[in-house]
């Protein structure tokens, strides 16, 4: 997964530093757990990574979101990933995760991502963001970080422990 990817040309290279040739131009290094520790032969190595590398894009700024149709195209980009954080920031909306312009960009993703054939997936803040997300078809609901899992998991155990916590 790419993070901050403004452009279908940056997206478009990223795709040729994950994939091998005659699609892209990745460094080529069987000697890894994908390659089988040099057990898989070089040309079965490359044409299987090729076929089963995922590659995702993120579309986190107003410039990636004016490019999402061009880069939803790209043979390669098996994923465009929204980042509302990011993106309301660039649209100068922090936070307002269901402000219009966020709103916008958002289906402006859908809809690259549907006339492309392709799916797109989200980082959620909320449930009722994750709700508006899937019905805007969203296949790939990210509602957590392991971050925010353990800051849960912390806060669940202080509130079931309170009275050790002074």
């Amino acid at each position: 997964m790419a993070a901050q990817i403004f452009s279908a040309e940056q997206a478009e290279q990223f795709v040729r530093w994950a994939k091998f040739f005659p699609r892209g131009a990745r460094g080529l290094n069987t000697s890894g757990w994908d390659g089988q520790y040099a057990a898989l032969p070089p040309a079965e190595f490359c044409e299987k990574a090729n076929r089963e590398t995922f590659v995702a894009i993120q579309i986190e700024t107003v410039q990636s979101v004016e490019e999402c149709d061009e880069i939803a195209a790209i043979d390669g980009v098996d994923l465009l990933f929204v980042g509302p954080s990011d993106l309301s920031q660039s649209f100068g909306v922090t936070g307002d995760f269901f402000h219009p312009k966020c709103i916008d960009a958002i289906d402006r993703v859908a809809a690259a991502c549907k006339k492309h054939g392709k799916h797109w997936g989200a980082v959620t803040v909320s449930p009722e963001h994750a709700e508006m997300m899937v019905e805007k078809g969203c296949k790939l609901v990210s509602p957590t970080s392991d971050t925010r899992l353990i800051i849960v998991g912390l806060q669940a155990v202080k509130s079931r422990f309170a009275k050790y916590f002074g």
